[in-house]
């Protein structure tokens, strides 16, 4: 009998030595770093390491079909910055730029939400440059980050400059390191496409 029963422990006393806790190390960050809030927040674009949008980006969520789509009529959109880590007891600076070269030909841009206007119904839209000044009023590259804050905004004014049936323009953003504050190497870079119909 005391043999029968020592085989079953034995075998208990084995499984459970195999067993174990995976060791979770702390994550540290090293100084203040700064990220796009909706490219933390939204799925990376086929075949890119960022998202690209066409919705007004929404804050601390993933943009839905209930958000307003990017459209040529004359609004200014908020870009939100979070600051990773703790927040600082005096302002920094964020420094960025505006990408000259649209990683996509053509983009499926959802419909618009109800009473948007200029409405237009889902479609694949040939895609070029959004160019200072004409779809869009020039970036400075550079803005400040509050003392004791955790987001900062780079606001973008969207202009009109007519109707261009199935055509849309692409704004990339990318953070870089000539601020003060240093960005987060896999939320960096954010595509926003505004639907020109």
């Amino acid at each position: 009998m005391k043999k029968l029963l020592s085989i079953p422990v034995m075998a208990l006393g084995l499984l459970f030595s195999l067993t174990g806790c995976i060791k979770n190390d702390p994550v540290l960050i090293e100084g203040a770093k700064v990220e796009f809030d909706a490219t933390a927040l939204n799925p990376n674009a086929v075949g890119l390491t960022y998202p690209i949008i066409a919705r007004v980006p929404a804050f601390g969520r993933v943009a839905n079909t209930t958000d307003s789509t990017l459209r040529r009529s004359p609004q200014t959109i908020r870009i939100r910055i979070n600051l990773v880590g703790a927040q600082l007891p005096a302002s920094g600076t964020v420094g960025y730029e505006v990408s000259t070269t649209a990683p996509i030909s053509t983009f499926a841009m959802p419909a618009t939400i109800s009473g948007q206007t200029p409405a237009a119904p889902a479609g694949t839209l040939a895609i070029s440059n959004a160019v200072a000044g004409t779809d869009y009023v020039a970036l400075s590259g550079k803005l400040d980050f509050p003392a004791n804050s955790s987001f900062a905004f780079i606001d973008i004014t969207i202009l009109n400059p007519g109707s261009m049936p199935g055509q849309g323009k692409y704004i990339g953003l990318k953070l870089n390191n000539s601020g003060s504050l240093k960005p987060s190497v896999n939320y960096s870079e954010l595509g926003l496409v505004i639907d020109q119909r």
